[in-house]
């Protein structure tokens, strides 16, 4: 049975990713819009951090939403959204192939938040994971600053090159951010809700980062500590060391308590998040 999911799961990634391929062929090509200016201001900076070279195109204005910052979702809706976080940092920017394979073979959903030197890292990745319908892509900064501690400008820039990259990878432009580090502030959730993004911080940190960590441990960091509406957060850039080890228990663990495992996105439109508590 499983292999069988894994040949459809083939079958049907061949068969998005010529379709993304066409319509990002077709999306690039022919004049370029009134955002051209900036982009040429923009794209040596960016470009500066991709390995090979590649297209920048910006996405349509994204309109303002307001300013929210969500920790979890509905109490009473027994959902729990697992998230992933990919960042280049300097001792692990990888990305952990067998974590997908994990929620892909168990058709698990999850939240992605992908920072923007990331995918200029890994694009062939980014590509494979846009055409996947499980997988909700989010904004998880350009270069992982400690956002609270830069000017307004820099906060815009972060999201805003990373919206950039992400748009000329898959087509897409996110409309969830994941504060890198956690730290958030009422002026940087204020600037990307302006951007058009809200702001996702987590109520359930499975602690994946840390090597010391078992994979019975993780196990149950994550199953025994999930509520109604818990977001869960870990990493998808080889900084969750047992991870991909513990999440078949993680998503069985879960579903046995009877969650029904969503995306940030799902979770909010079906019922309002509240602050943290």
């Amino acid at each position: 049975m499983l292999g069988k999911t894994v040949n459809d799961f083939k079958i049907t990634f061949i068969r998005w990713a010529l379709v993304a391929v066409l319509a990002g062929t077709a999306a690039g090509v022919g004049p370029a819009g009134a955002g051209d200016v900036r982009l040429e201001h923009i794209r040596p900076h960016v470009l500066r951090y991709a390995p090979t070279p590649m297209d920048l195109r910006v996405p349509p204005p994204a309109a303002p939403v307001k300013p929210q910052v969500l920790f979890h979702g509905d109490r009473i809706r027994k959902q729990v959204a697992l998230t992933f976080d990919a960042c280049a940092t300097k001792t692990a920017s990888g990305c952990d192939e067998e974590v997908i394979r994990v929620l892909v073979e168990t058709r698990t959903p999850a939240t992605l938040f992908l920072g923007g030197k990331w995918m200029l890292e890994h694009p062939d990745q980014v590509r494979r994971l846009a055409v996947i319908d499980l997988f909700e892509l989010g904004n998880h900064s350009f270069l992982h600053p400690h956002m609270t501690r830069v000017p307004d400008e820099q906060v815009r820039r972060e999201l805003e090159w990373t919206q950039i990259v992400m748009y000329s990878l898959t087509g897409r432009q996110a409309s969830l951010y994941r504060p890198p580090y956690g730290e958030q502030d009422e002026r940087t959730a204020r600037i990307a809700a302006e951007a058009g993004l809200i702001t996702v911080q987590f109520d359930l940190a499975s602690g994946d980062p840390d090597p010391g960590l078992s994979r019975e441990r993780l196990v149950r960091s994550v199953t025994a500590g999930a509520r109604s509406g818990s977001i869960v957060v870990m990493h998808l850039n080889g900084r969750g060391w047992k991870t991909a080890e513990a999440l078949p228990d993680i998503i069985g663990g879960l579903r046995s308590q009877g969650f029904d495992l969503v995306t940030v996105g799902e979770m909010v439109q079906g019922g309002r998040g509240a602050g943290k508590d």
